[in-house]
């Protein structure tokens, strides 16, 4: 730049190296991918075994340094432009080469938006470290957003299928409950049930729903295994619940607490049911 027949100023003379240093560095660009392509080039015509010697000898790289270089030709080669041709200016050709080299980590579909999106031909190193930080954690938050996303449908998957059984169960209380009371309550019209053997004269009369549990010596053995092992399945099944609710705490707390309601109902449904198990009613007279 000739600015003879202008005022020097310190101003201008500072616009001039800042000018010069950003051209010298896109020319560095420019050249390192130059070198780049002919050390590909010269890579695949070396003979096997022979390439560290080679660039220590010919052109005193390190293979390391020559690995970079081919990877900025590879990466950025087919798209640059040293800016002498504005028809062809890509987002790349406003690069130097430390910038080039710190967003050789983007994936390239990437990069162009990256470097049209934070400017980055005007950012210094530090600032563009920073914002390729930035653009990490950001992915970061939303891959966090989507897996914590997933972990509520499933669940809420979880807590569907284990309110469902609940209904179930409570279904089946429910039509045990009407099959109960359906049965007469007038002694002298009952008939006696019949469970393969006739009880003996003067039998106390007994509930209708026990007599075959009295009848079987060994009924009661079952049944206080098989309320065991319900039991157990209702603490199993109440822990699973309550730990599905606390991770669904930390992820969706609306949710949370409207499955909360949910489950409270029908447990505190089935804690009013169990408060007097059978119904109570009259016993049936047993006919000899």
């Amino acid at each position: 730049m000739d600015n003879s027949t202008g005022e020097r100023t310190p101003l201008v003379i500072a616009a001039e190296i800042n000018m010069i240093t950003c051209q010298t560095k896109k020319i560095v660009l420019a050249s390192a991918i130059e070198i780049g392509r002919r050390l590909l080039e010269a890579k695949d015509l070396v003979k096997h075994g022979e390439w560290g010697k080679w660039l220590a000898e010919s052109v005193s790289y390190s293979q390391k340094t020559a690995e970079r270089l081919i990877k900025l030709y590879e990466e950025y080669g087919p798209k640059f432009s040293d800016g002498s041709d504005r028809s062809k200016s890509t987002p790349v050709s406003i690069l130097t080469y430390t910038q080039a080299l710190l967003l050789l980590g983007l994936p390239e579909e990437e990069r162009e938006e990256f470097i049209a999106h934070n400017n980055v031909g005007s950012m210094t190193k530090q600032e563009l470290q920073q914002a390729l930080r930035d653009r990490d954690q950001a992915n970061q938050a939303k891959e966090q957003a989507l897996q914590e996303k997933d972990q509520a449908l499933q669940v809420n998957q979880v807590l569907k299928k284990g309110l469902e059984t609940i209904d179930s169960t409570i279904s089946e209380l429910k039509k045990e409950q009407a099959k109960a009371a359906s049965v007469p309550t007038n002694p002298e019209k009952a008939e006696a049930p019949s469970f393969g053997m006739a009880p003996s004269a003067g039998q106390p009369a007994l509930p209708t729903h026990n007599l075959k549990t009295e009848y079987d010596p060994d009924a009661h053995i079952k049944y206080v295994e098989k309320c065991d092992t319900c039991c157990k399945t209702i603490a199993d099944t109440f822990f699973d619940l309550t730990t599905a609710l606390t991770n669904l705490a930390h992820i969706d707390p609306n949710l949370k607490e409207e499955k909360r309601k949910e489950a409270n109902r029908l447990i505190e449904y089935m804690a009013e049911t169990i408060k007097e198990w059978p119904p109570p009613k009259k016993p049936l007279r047993v006919h000899s």
